[in-house]
């Protein structure tokens, strides 16, 4: 087998606080840690990487927080990146150039210490990935609501890294296969996937999120023949005394479906592994689910209500 190696690193967080200052600090000395001891080609960090989960209550104060790409956080950890020659893929709560509104947006800073653009299918360029599917959990309507501070999305670039083209999703995009397939149809090799994927149960006696987690992302995974990196915190959260418990099982996954590194579910945790990206163009030899596509039959996708 032909051998095109890349180290993939994701970090598991825990919970963040309303010290934004402070959280920024502890993780770039965490990046520090991380990159020294595994020497990651890739490095994945969690969802709005810095922040608290803002999306468990609603309140206008934490717009503030907000800011622009480039700006103070994306230049801190691009330096991060230069300096141990690697791609670090970061959340960012990104303050758009018009006036109220605001992404959940993923950056790519590569080993130059510059942001690496996106790449539309249509040629245009980005700075970032914006999440493009918004979730609204029907528990409280006063809770839970990321369209109060999230405007969607554009859609699936792709990012030319030096090592690997990726492409980027952020949590609720997992539950979509869409995404994913037009990832791997512009080239693929990677696919990012940061989480704050929490525990509830949809109906009394159903399965919990934490159960189907990982099997839906094995299903991504091996239904586009890619590697499959996916960052979830881990442990209890507070904001404003509402609590979110997250259930980590941060994960690499091969591209048949197969899990090669897990997190366990309520501590921080660093998992990394040698990936072999010539297993993509070999796992697609021998079962071409692309050739097999019949993209004329599949019209209703695309259909509006």
């Amino acid at each position: 087998m032909d051998e095109r190696k890349v180290k993939i690193t994701a970090f598991q967080p825990g919970p963040n606080t309303e010290d934004i200052e402070k959280n920024r600090s502890m993780l770039l000395k965490k990046i520090d840690e991380i990159a020294e001891k595994e020497r990651p080609d890739f490095l994945l960090l969690g969802e709005l990487s810095t922040l608290p989960y803002i999306g468990a209550v609603l309140d206008t104060k934490y717009f503030s927080w907000a800011e622009t790409i480039p700006g103070p956080t994306t230049e801190l950890f691009a330096e991060k990146a230069r300096k141990y020659e690697m791609c670090l893929l970061l959340g960012i709560f990104e303050r758009a150039q018009y006036e109220g509104v605001y992404y959940n947006s993923l950056v790519v800073l590569g080993p130059e210490g510059k942001i690496i653009e996106g790449i539309f299918p249509d040629g245009k360029r980005t700075l970032r990935y914006v999440k493009s599917h918004i979730p609204y959990v029907i528990r409280d309507p006063s809770k839970y609501n990321e369209a109060f501070y999230f405007t969607p999305g554009f859609g699936w670039p792709i990012f030319n890294t030096p090592k690997a083209k990726i492409g980027l999703t952020i949590c609720f995009d997992r539950h979509f296969p869409e995404p994913f397939r037009i990832l791997a149809l512009q080239g693929a090799e990677i696919i990012f996937n940061p989480n704050v994927a929490m525990g509830f149960k949809a109906t009394t006696g159903g399965a919990s999120m934490a159960e189907t987690f990982l099997i839906e992302l094995q299903s991504r995974s091996a239904e586009n023949s890619v590697w499959l990196c996916v960052v979830n915190k881990a442990g209890t959260e507070t904001l404003q005394a509402q609590e979110t418990y997250c259930y980590g099982n941060s994960a690499i996954i091969d591209p048949t479906g197969k899990i090669v590194a897990k997190a366990p579910s309520n501590d921080e945790a660093v998992i990394s592994y040698e990936a072999n990206l010539e297993e993509v163009v070999n796992t697609r030899r021998m079962l071409p689910l692309f050739r097999a596509r019949r993209p004329h039959l599949y019209s209703l996708i695309t259909k509006e209500d």
